[in-house]
């Protein structure tokens, strides 16, 4: 598409060098060349969503830590870039949130807190799971929960890459 964009400039270019051109010719061209790289993808979104295939990648071990008791990996996972500007750091480092915001796209905008809740719902058990025997209770783990918020994140971080 940006192949095509530039070429389309070279041509109008091309043609409006060679000719004497009334000022409607110069603007009718200059409108079509201004309009084409609006309908290349953009850079921004471009890397927003293989930033976003990355997070996926990173979350697809999590399930089996969880089933393994290891609740450090868990939450170190959740904490390293790109993942924690997702769910810990705020709304004004979200990079998803703001490709949404940039987009005007509502539906990316839900999709987006929907998965910073479930990754800040994924640390908080795994949390409680790390200090559980320290803790008055009944003194259970609980990993139905954790995994189940990391599908929930997985399900969401697939519809936001879809919506790219």
């Amino acid at each position: 598409m940006a192949r095509l964009a530039i070429l389309t400039f070279a041509a109008v270019l091309r043609e409006t060098t060679s000719m004497v051109l009334s000022r409607r010719q110069t603007l009718q061209r200059g409108s079509l060349a201004a309009v084409v790289p609006l309908l290349a993808p953009t850079p921004a979104l471009a890397s927003t969503k293989t930033d976003a295939e990355k997070v996926l990648e990173a979350l697809q071990p999590l399930s089996g830590f969880v089933d393994d008791g290891k609740w450090d990996a868990v939450r170190t996972v959740l904490a390293q870039s790109p993942i924690v500007e997702l769910w810990k750091t705020g709304n004004s480092k979200n990079w998803i949130r703001a490709a949404a915001l940039s987009a005007g796209d509502p539906e990316l905008i839900e999709l987006s807190e929907d998965l910073s809740s479930a990754l800040q719902l994924t640390d908080q058990y795994v949390y409680d799971n790390n200090f559980i025997y320290f803790q008055p209770g009944n003194g259970k783990v609980k990993t139905k929960e954790p995994k189940d918020q990391i599908a929930v994140a997985k399900t969401k971080l697939k519809a936001i890459i879809a919506s790219l």
